[in-house]
Protein backbone atom coordinates (compact mmCIF):
# COMPACT_ATOMS: atom_id res chain seq x y z
CA UNK A 1 0.00 0.00 0.00
CA UNK A 2 1.31 3.45 -0.92
CA UNK A 3 1.48 6.23 1.72
CA UNK A 4 2.41 9.85 0.97
CA UNK A 5 5.74 10.90 2.41
CA UNK A 6 4.24 13.44 4.80
CA UNK A 7 1.87 10.81 6.23
CA UNK A 8 4.75 8.45 6.93
CA UNK A 9 6.58 11.28 8.67
CA UNK A 10 3.55 11.99 10.89
CA UNK A 11 3.19 8.30 11.78
CA UNK A 12 6.90 8.01 12.60
CA UNK A 13 6.77 11.15 14.76
CA UNK A 14 3.74 9.83 16.66
CA UNK A 15 5.46 6.49 17.20
CA UNK A 16 8.51 8.24 18.64
CA UNK A 17 6.39 10.39 21.00
CA UNK A 18 4.10 7.67 22.31
CA UNK A 19 5.28 4.43 23.90
CA UNK A 20 1.95 2.62 23.71
CA UNK A 21 3.22 -0.73 25.01
CA UNK A 22 5.06 0.47 28.11
CA UNK A 23 3.60 0.88 31.59
CA UNK A 24 3.47 4.22 33.37
CA UNK A 25 5.76 4.55 36.38
CA UNK A 26 5.38 6.20 39.78
CA UNK A 27 8.28 6.47 42.21
CA UNK A 28 7.72 7.71 45.77
CA UNK A 29 10.08 9.41 48.18
CA UNK A 30 9.93 6.35 50.45
CA UNK A 31 11.51 4.27 47.67
CA UNK A 32 8.38 2.45 46.44
CA UNK A 33 8.05 2.11 42.67
CA UNK A 34 4.78 1.16 40.94
CA UNK A 35 3.98 0.34 37.31
CA UNK A 36 0.55 0.65 35.73
CA UNK A 37 -1.61 3.35 34.15
CA UNK A 38 -1.91 6.99 35.15
CA UNK A 39 -5.64 7.83 35.19
CA UNK A 40 -5.77 11.48 36.25
CA UNK A 41 -4.46 14.19 38.53
CA UNK A 42 -6.91 16.51 40.21
CA UNK A 43 -6.47 18.99 43.05
CA UNK A 44 -3.25 17.60 44.49
CA UNK A 45 -4.23 13.96 44.17
CA UNK A 46 -3.17 11.36 41.60
CA UNK A 47 -5.23 8.32 40.57
CA UNK A 48 -3.27 5.30 39.37
CA UNK A 49 -4.27 1.83 38.10
CA UNK A 50 -1.40 -0.56 39.01
CA UNK A 51 -0.56 -3.64 36.96
CA UNK A 52 -0.27 -6.00 39.95
CA UNK A 53 -3.31 -4.86 41.95
CA UNK A 54 -6.99 -5.30 41.19
CA UNK A 55 -8.14 -1.79 42.10
CA UNK A 56 -6.98 1.77 41.53
CA UNK A 57 -5.40 3.84 44.28
CA UNK A 58 -4.87 7.53 44.95
CA UNK A 59 -1.70 9.26 46.11
CA UNK A 60 -0.84 12.78 47.25
CA UNK A 61 1.40 14.71 44.86
CA UNK A 62 3.69 15.76 47.69
CA UNK A 63 4.68 12.09 48.18
CA UNK A 64 5.69 11.51 44.54
CA UNK A 65 9.33 11.75 43.47
CA UNK A 66 9.09 10.86 39.76
CA UNK A 67 6.33 10.32 37.16
CA UNK A 68 6.57 8.73 33.72
CA UNK A 69 3.49 8.40 31.46
CA UNK A 70 4.36 8.20 27.75
CA UNK A 71 1.60 5.98 26.34
CA UNK A 72 -0.66 8.83 25.21
CA UNK A 73 -1.07 12.59 25.12
CA UNK A 74 -2.33 14.46 28.20
CA UNK A 75 -3.83 17.85 28.83
CA UNK A 76 -1.76 19.26 31.71
CA UNK A 77 -3.02 22.29 33.65
CA UNK A 78 -1.10 23.99 36.48
CA UNK A 79 -2.39 25.99 39.44
CA UNK A 80 -1.14 29.09 37.57
CA UNK A 81 -3.76 28.27 34.89
CA UNK A 82 -1.17 27.37 32.23
CA UNK A 83 -1.93 24.49 29.86
CA UNK A 84 0.37 22.04 28.10
CA UNK A 85 -0.27 19.12 25.73
CA UNK A 86 2.16 16.24 25.75
CA UNK A 87 3.52 13.14 27.48
CA UNK A 88 5.03 12.98 30.98
CA UNK A 89 8.63 11.90 31.52
CA UNK A 90 10.98 11.74 34.47
CA UNK A 91 12.94 14.84 35.32
CA UNK A 92 16.50 14.78 36.61
CA UNK A 93 15.28 16.74 39.63
CA UNK A 94 13.24 14.88 42.30
CA UNK A 95 9.72 16.26 42.68
CA UNK A 96 9.64 17.58 39.10
CA UNK A 97 8.20 16.19 35.85
CA UNK A 98 9.06 16.86 32.21
CA UNK A 99 6.16 17.61 29.82
CA UNK A 100 7.27 16.54 26.32
CA UNK A 101 5.31 18.45 23.67
CA UNK A 102 5.48 18.26 19.87
CA UNK A 103 8.13 20.95 19.42
CA UNK A 104 9.60 21.44 22.90
CA UNK A 105 9.51 20.32 26.52
CA UNK A 106 9.00 22.04 29.86
CA UNK A 107 9.70 20.96 33.43
CA UNK A 108 7.09 21.52 36.14
CA UNK A 109 7.02 21.09 39.90
CA UNK A 110 4.82 18.03 40.54
CA UNK A 111 2.89 19.74 43.34
CA UNK A 112 2.00 22.57 40.93
CA UNK A 113 0.00 20.18 38.73
CA UNK A 114 -3.66 21.11 39.14
CA UNK A 115 -5.41 18.92 36.62
CA UNK A 116 -4.38 16.25 34.11
CA UNK A 117 -6.81 14.64 31.68
CA UNK A 118 -5.87 12.00 29.14
CA UNK A 119 -6.70 12.80 25.51
CA UNK A 120 -7.36 9.17 24.62
CA UNK A 121 -9.12 8.50 21.31
CA UNK A 122 -11.57 6.27 23.19
CA UNK A 123 -14.64 8.35 24.11
CA UNK A 124 -15.46 6.44 27.31
CA UNK A 125 -11.96 6.75 28.76
CA UNK A 126 -12.26 10.54 28.79
CA UNK A 127 -15.34 10.47 31.01
CA UNK A 128 -15.00 11.25 34.71
CA UNK A 129 -17.78 11.68 37.19
CA UNK A 130 -19.69 10.68 40.28
CA UNK A 131 -23.23 9.71 41.28
CA UNK A 132 -24.93 9.58 44.69
CA UNK A 133 -28.17 8.21 46.06
CA UNK A 134 -30.03 8.86 49.31
CA UNK A 135 -33.32 7.88 50.93
CA UNK A 136 -35.26 9.30 53.89
CA UNK A 137 -38.54 8.28 55.49
CA UNK A 138 -40.56 9.67 58.39
CA UNK A 139 -43.16 7.34 59.92
CA UNK A 140 -44.90 10.16 61.79
CA UNK A 141 -45.62 12.07 58.57
CA UNK A 142 -45.60 9.00 56.32
CA UNK A 143 -43.36 10.82 53.81
CA UNK A 144 -40.57 9.13 51.88
CA UNK A 145 -38.00 10.78 49.63
CA UNK A 146 -35.44 9.40 47.18
CA UNK A 147 -32.62 11.81 46.34
CA UNK A 148 -30.27 11.40 43.35
CA UNK A 149 -27.43 13.59 42.15
CA UNK A 150 -24.72 13.17 39.53
CA UNK A 151 -22.00 15.00 37.62
CA UNK A 152 -19.87 13.95 34.68
CA UNK A 153 -17.14 15.67 32.62
CA UNK A 154 -15.62 15.09 29.18
CA UNK A 155 -12.40 16.88 28.17
CA UNK A 156 -11.08 17.95 24.77
CA UNK A 157 -8.00 20.04 23.95
CA UNK A 158 -9.92 23.30 24.46
CA UNK A 159 -13.36 22.53 25.85
CA UNK A 160 -14.73 20.91 28.98
CA UNK A 161 -18.25 19.50 28.72
CA UNK A 162 -20.19 18.97 31.95
CA UNK A 163 -23.51 17.45 32.87
CA UNK A 164 -24.85 17.58 36.41
CA UNK A 165 -28.16 17.29 38.17
CA UNK A 166 -30.21 16.78 41.32
CA UNK A 167 -33.50 14.93 41.57
CA UNK A 168 -35.92 14.54 44.50
CA UNK A 169 -38.72 11.97 44.21
CA UNK A 170 -41.38 12.24 46.95
CA UNK A 171 -43.93 9.68 48.11
CA UNK A 172 -46.74 10.68 50.51
CA UNK A 173 -50.54 10.58 50.78
CA UNK A 174 -51.09 13.73 48.72
CA UNK A 175 -48.24 13.62 46.18
CA UNK A 176 -46.20 11.00 44.38
CA UNK A 177 -43.66 12.09 41.80
CA UNK A 178 -40.70 14.42 41.13
CA UNK A 179 -40.93 17.27 43.63
CA UNK A 180 -37.65 18.99 42.70
CA UNK A 181 -35.28 18.64 39.73
CA UNK A 182 -32.31 20.58 38.41
CA UNK A 183 -30.55 19.14 35.34
CA UNK A 184 -27.92 21.01 33.29
CA UNK A 185 -25.59 20.50 30.34
CA UNK A 186 -22.68 22.94 29.99
CA UNK A 187 -19.83 23.69 27.59
CA UNK A 188 -16.93 25.43 29.34
CA UNK A 189 -13.76 27.05 27.97
CA UNK A 190 -10.91 29.00 29.56
CA UNK A 191 -9.17 31.70 27.52
CA UNK A 192 -6.71 34.56 27.68
CA UNK A 193 -5.15 34.59 31.17
CA UNK A 194 -7.75 33.82 33.83
CA UNK A 195 -11.07 34.19 32.07
CA UNK A 196 -13.69 31.62 31.17
CA UNK A 197 -16.96 31.35 29.24
CA UNK A 198 -19.82 28.91 29.68
CA UNK A 199 -22.87 27.97 27.62
CA UNK A 200 -25.62 26.01 29.37
CA UNK A 201 -28.95 24.31 28.78
CA UNK A 202 -30.96 23.70 31.96
CA UNK A 203 -34.20 22.10 33.11
CA UNK A 204 -35.71 22.86 36.53
CA UNK A 205 -38.77 21.80 38.50
CA UNK A 206 -39.90 22.88 41.99
CA UNK A 207 -43.48 22.15 43.05
CA UNK A 208 -42.88 24.09 46.29
CA UNK A 209 -42.28 27.26 44.24
CA UNK A 210 -45.19 26.55 41.88
CA UNK A 211 -42.83 25.63 39.02
CA UNK A 212 -43.85 22.62 36.98
CA UNK A 213 -41.02 23.08 34.42
CA UNK A 214 -38.46 25.67 33.39
CA UNK A 215 -36.32 25.39 30.23
CA UNK A 216 -33.42 27.83 30.20
CA UNK A 217 -30.55 28.77 27.86
CA UNK A 218 -27.68 30.89 29.20
CA UNK A 219 -24.42 32.42 27.97
CA UNK A 220 -21.99 33.86 30.53
CA UNK A 221 -18.35 34.83 30.95
CA UNK A 222 -16.17 36.08 33.76
CA UNK A 223 -12.83 35.99 35.61
CA UNK A 224 -11.21 33.28 37.72
CA UNK A 225 -10.57 35.29 40.89
CA UNK A 226 -8.76 32.64 42.97
CA UNK A 227 -7.16 29.39 41.86
CA UNK A 228 -4.70 27.49 44.03
CA UNK A 229 -4.26 24.12 45.69
CA UNK A 230 -7.20 24.58 48.10
CA UNK A 231 -9.45 27.29 46.69
CA UNK A 232 -11.19 28.04 43.39
CA UNK A 233 -13.44 31.11 43.08
CA UNK A 234 -15.09 32.18 39.81
CA UNK A 235 -17.77 34.72 38.91
CA UNK A 236 -19.64 35.25 35.65
CA UNK A 237 -22.53 37.16 34.13
CA UNK A 238 -24.25 37.29 30.76
CA UNK A 239 -27.76 36.73 29.39
CA UNK A 240 -30.33 33.95 29.68
CA UNK A 241 -33.70 33.10 28.12
CA UNK A 242 -36.32 30.83 29.64
CA UNK A 243 -39.76 29.29 29.21
CA UNK A 244 -41.73 28.43 32.34
CA UNK A 245 -44.76 26.26 33.08
CA UNK A 246 -46.70 26.79 36.30
CA UNK A 247 -48.25 24.12 38.53
CA UNK A 248 -51.45 26.19 38.21
CA UNK A 249 -53.53 24.33 35.61
CA UNK A 250 -55.48 27.50 34.75
CA UNK A 251 -52.36 29.51 33.90
CA UNK A 252 -49.88 26.75 33.13
CA UNK A 253 -47.63 28.62 30.71
CA UNK A 254 -45.78 31.89 30.28
CA UNK A 255 -44.14 33.54 27.32
CA UNK A 256 -40.39 33.37 26.85
CA UNK A 257 -38.61 35.80 29.20
CA UNK A 258 -35.07 37.12 29.51
CA UNK A 259 -32.85 37.48 32.59
CA UNK A 260 -29.38 38.66 33.60
CA UNK A 261 -27.62 35.89 35.56
CA UNK A 262 -24.88 36.48 38.13
CA UNK A 263 -23.03 33.27 39.02
CA UNK A 264 -20.57 32.75 41.87
CA UNK A 265 -18.92 29.32 42.17
CA UNK A 266 -16.57 28.39 44.98
CA UNK A 267 -14.63 25.16 45.63
CA UNK A 268 -12.66 24.24 48.74
CA UNK A 269 -10.37 21.19 48.75
CA UNK A 270 -8.86 19.66 51.87
CA UNK A 271 -6.68 16.61 51.21
CA UNK A 272 -5.81 15.89 54.83
CA UNK A 273 -7.58 13.45 57.13
CA UNK A 274 -10.51 13.40 56.71
CA UNK A 275 -10.39 14.27 53.00
CA UNK A 276 -13.08 16.89 52.33
CA UNK A 277 -14.36 18.88 49.38
CA UNK A 278 -16.84 21.75 49.55
CA UNK A 279 -18.67 22.99 46.47
CA UNK A 280 -20.89 26.09 46.55
CA UNK A 281 -22.80 27.21 43.45
CA UNK A 282 -24.73 30.44 43.82
CA UNK A 283 -26.79 32.06 41.07
CA UNK A 284 -28.91 35.21 40.99
CA UNK A 285 -31.27 35.97 38.09
CA UNK A 286 -32.66 39.47 37.49
CA UNK A 287 -35.61 39.54 35.08
CA UNK A 288 -35.62 41.86 32.08
CA UNK A 289 -39.21 40.94 31.21
CA UNK A 290 -41.01 41.13 34.57
CA UNK A 291 -40.50 44.26 36.62
CA UNK A 292 -39.15 43.59 40.11
CA UNK A 293 -38.73 39.84 39.69
CA UNK A 294 -35.52 38.15 40.78
CA UNK A 295 -34.56 34.59 41.65
CA UNK A 296 -31.83 32.87 43.67
CA UNK A 297 -30.53 29.29 43.36
CA UNK A 298 -27.99 28.14 45.93
CA UNK A 299 -26.44 24.72 46.45
CA UNK A 300 -23.73 23.89 49.00
CA UNK A 301 -22.42 20.32 49.03
CA UNK A 302 -19.84 18.82 51.38
CA UNK A 303 -18.10 15.64 50.16
CA UNK A 304 -16.32 13.38 52.64
CA UNK A 305 -14.17 10.68 51.07
CA UNK A 306 -14.67 7.41 52.96
CA UNK A 307 -12.59 5.01 50.83
CA UNK A 308 -11.43 4.92 47.20
CA UNK A 309 -14.38 5.83 44.93
CA UNK A 310 -16.85 6.06 47.85
CA UNK A 311 -17.88 9.25 49.66
CA UNK A 312 -20.59 10.60 51.97
CA UNK A 313 -22.37 13.79 50.85
CA UNK A 314 -24.34 16.48 52.67
CA UNK A 315 -26.16 19.00 50.47
CA UNK A 316 -27.98 22.17 51.50
CA UNK A 317 -30.15 23.92 48.90
CA UNK A 318 -31.97 27.27 49.02
CA UNK A 319 -34.27 28.55 46.24
CA UNK A 320 -36.09 31.89 46.14
CA UNK A 321 -38.44 33.47 43.60
CA UNK A 322 -39.90 36.92 44.27
CA UNK A 323 -42.71 36.25 41.74
CA UNK A 324 -43.26 32.48 41.45
CA UNK A 325 -45.13 31.18 38.36
CA UNK A 326 -48.01 30.04 40.57
CA UNK A 327 -49.11 33.14 42.48
CA UNK A 328 -50.31 31.11 45.49
CA UNK A 329 -47.08 29.10 45.79
CA UNK A 330 -44.31 29.63 48.34
CA UNK A 331 -41.47 32.02 47.50
CA UNK A 332 -38.80 30.08 49.43
CA UNK A 333 -37.77 26.44 49.32
CA UNK A 334 -34.82 24.96 51.26
CA UNK A 335 -33.69 21.64 52.60
CA UNK A 336 -30.83 19.28 53.48
CA UNK A 337 -30.00 16.03 51.66
CA UNK A 338 -27.77 13.18 52.88
CA UNK A 339 -26.48 10.60 50.40
CA UNK A 340 -23.71 8.10 49.59
CA UNK A 341 -21.81 8.63 46.33
CA UNK A 342 -19.56 6.70 43.96
CA UNK A 343 -16.92 8.33 41.73
CA UNK A 344 -15.08 7.01 38.68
Amino acid sequence: MFFPGWLLTVKQAAAQRFHTNESDILEFYNGDRVQGKLKQIQRGELTFDPDLLEDKFTAKLRDIKYIRARRKEYLVETIANKKYYGTLDMSKTPGWVKIVQVNDSVELFIEDLDNIQNLDDNFWRRLNGSASLGFSYSRSSNIGRINESHNMTYSTRNWLFLTNGDLMYTIDKEFKGIEKADLALQAYIEFWKKWFAVSSVQFQRSTELGLNARFQLAEAAGPILIKNRKHDLRVATGISAQKEYSTDSVNSGRTVSAEIPVMVNYYLFQLGTPELKLQATNSLFFSLSQSGRWRADQNITLYWKLITHLNANVQFYFDFDSQPPNTVAQKIDFGTVFSIGYSW
